[in-house]
This record gives C-alpha cells, sequence and structure tokens, in this order.
C-alpha cells in the first residue's frame, strides 16, 4: 500500500512538469520590439475628441507598419495595393518601459505606452501649442509577428 502511494505521487509530480512545460512559454512579458499595424487613432483638442481615423489598408493581406527592432532602430513602412514596400520613416527608438522616444531626422518624439500586451500596443502623443492648446493623439496597433 505505502509504495502504491509513493509510486501514484511520484507519478503525478512528474505528470505536473510535463503538463506544465509548454505553458510558460505562452508567459512571456510583452515586448515593443516587433512588427505593428496601426488599428485607429483618436485625436483629441483641449481633451475633447475631434476624431477617430480608423486604417483602412489599399491591401489586407500587407498592412502598414511601423517595426521596432532589437538594435534600437524602428522603420515605418508603407505597402501600396500590390504590396510594394517602401520605407516611409527610419530611426532610432528608446522604450524604457513607460514610455517610446523616438528620433528621425534630428527630431525626437515622446509618446506614453499606456497599454502593452503581446498583441496589443496604445500610445498616447500630447503636445501644447505655444497658444496653450493641447494636442493628443491615442494609437492603437495590433502585433502583427
Amino acid at each position: 500500500m505505502k509504495k502504491s502511494l509513493l509510486l501514484t505521487l511520484t507519478l503525478v509530480f512528474a505528470a505536473s512538469f510535463i503538463g506544465c512545460s509548454k505553458d510558460d512559454d505562452n508567459n512571456e512579458s510583452p515586448t515593443i520590439v516587433g512588427k505593428w499595424r496601426t488599428v485607429k487613432f483618436e485625436y483629441y483638442t483641449d481633451g475633447v475628441l475631434d476624431e477617430t481615423e480608423t486604417t483602412v489598408e489599399e491591401n489586407s493581406s500587407c498592412p502598414d507598419y511601423i517595426e521596432f527592432k532589437t538594435n534600437g532602430t524602428y522603420v515605418v513602412i508603407d505597402n501600396d495595393a500590390n504590396c510594394n514596400s517602401t520605407a516611409d520613416e527610419s530611426g532610432t527608438y528608446v522604450y524604457n518601459g513607460t514610455t517610446i522616444s523616438t528620433t528621425s531626422g534630428g527630431s525626437t518624439d515622446i509618446s506614453t505606452v499606456i497599454t502593452l500586451t503581446n498583441t496589443d500596443l496604445k500610445t498616447d502623443f500630447t503636445e501644447t501649442s505655444s497658444g496653450g492648446t493641447v494636442f493628443k493623439n491615442v494609437g492603437y496597433f495590433k502585433k502583427i509577428n
């Protein structure tokens, strides 16, 4: 009886390790690295929503995207209806866990990361005009790789 109980406990213990080994792969921390397609933008002036612009691709099989690479560079790719790609913008970026700073052509923009999951990214780019008007752009993105 003691041997039977010990054998059962050993099998249950071993099965729990074998059964969970692949599950750990799905619990990766979200990363900014990868290709992100635009879903929509919301444009606000002084806190009032002016416009929501939903992205409509010329060809859904090859969406436009921004790619953040592991070496700290990024590129914005525009695809036409025939899936011919053009690099629209490129530069460097720094993601510190709360903001993304992108630098291209001597200009730096800083966006706050509102949400980052393995599949979704939501950013907030806010700037104030010299007259005090606050412009806010909220971007919604989906990871495509």
